[in-house]
């Protein structure tokens, strides 16, 4: 019985796995003259940052081609 349990896990986990990659398959690149216009434009580069946590300092124009994740708080 754990033996046929154990299969149909391994299938659900399978089928769960294979249907993820389909759905989240990447689009087709899509050229720059059909983006929107704010894809366009540069980001600008964060200035009067006091405090860094988790990396050194960095300028955005230094990450290009990278995926750079931002995660901004406040106290108060």
């Amino acid at each position: 019985m754990r033996h046929i349990l154990a299969v149909a896990a391994m299938t659900f986990s399978l089928a769960a796995v294979a249907a993820l990659t389909f759905f989240l398959a990447a689009p087709a690149p899509v050229k720059a003259d059909q983006q929107p216009v704010s894809m366009r434009v540069k980001a600008p580069e964060l200035v009067e940052v006091t405090d860094w946590v988790n990396s050194k300092p960095f300028k955005l124009a230094d990450q290009k081609g990278k995926v750079v994740v931002l995660h901004f708080w406040t106290f108060g």
